[in-house]
């Protein structure tokens, strides 16, 4: 912009002289009537001085019409970089998605735990009877491989670096502690999701052990961006060579 508006200054200093330079050629051509030769070569002078400056003036107005072409391919080039990032930051799961989808909820077998406590108190196993993280995680990468453009567990968007552990009975997923019933969100084809859930190996044993397993279809789901932060841990920078510093 600074070079646009200096050019703009220089064409109404230029065009100014050629006003002044022009007044002078007609105060000269008036002379000429009295036949006096040194004026005529003042108006040769002048007119060479016109024709200089005029051709000053085109060139600098080729120089601006070249500066605003310049900065409309610049504009251009800034929006489709912001196009790109917006598409990346989708990709990483940066922002918020909406879409068709299925949700899938897993809970604790609560009233098998509570018989089994009651028949048989001595082989009675806790953990016989609650989600575990792995129960989650499997069904979690059945959901990817049948083509999931964006999962979330809980309210916690499920990233490339997303971990889903168990502390204790606590299942944690981007470090936050969820609580039972965990419900896994997927957005995509609701056909492809539902049927690859219904075969999974998990899904089919937590409902053969009677856990309240179900899956619901959604015309529309509301995922949260990923709030987390990404490990740069083995992130190193490359030279425009190809090699690292």
């Amino acid at each position: 912009m600074r070079k646009i508006y200096f050019s703009l200054l220089l064409i109404s200093l230029f065009s100014g002289l050629l006003v002044a330079w022009q007044w002078r050629s007609h105060q000269a051509t008036a002379a000429l009537e009295k036949q006096d030769p040194a004026l005529i070569d003042i108006i040769h002078s002048l007119e060479q001085e016109d024709a200089s400056l005029e051709n000053t003036i085109a060139t600098l107005r080729g120089q601006i019409e070249a500066l605003q072409k310049a900065r409309s391919k610049g504009e251009d080039r800034l929006a489709a970089i912001q196009q790109e990032i917006d598409a990346l930051k989708l990709a990483a799961g940066l922002t918020p998605v909406t879409g068709p989808g299925i949700v899938v909820t897993l809970d604790d077998n609560s009233a098998g735990a509570q018989a089994a406590k009651n028949s048989s108190p001595a082989t009675y196993k806790p953990e016989d009877y609650i989600i575990h993280d792995k129960n989650i995680l499997y069904l979690v990468n059945e959901l990817r491989s049948a083509g999931a453009e964006a999962i979330a567990v809980n309210g916690q968007r499920i990233v490339t670096n997303s971990d889903i552990r168990c502390v204790g009975t606590v299942i944690l997923v981007n470090s936050t502690r969820l609580a039972p019933p965990y419900e896994i969100q997927a957005i995509g084809n609701p056909d492809a999701l539902e049927a690859a859930v219904q075969k999974s190996v998990d899904f089919n044993f937590l409902k053969s052990r009677d856990f309240p397993v179900k899956v619901t279809r959604y015309p529309a789901l509301s995922l949260p961006a990923y709030k987390g932060g990404f490990s740069q841990e083995h992130v190193r920078l490359v030279n425009t060579e190809g090699e690292q510093p």
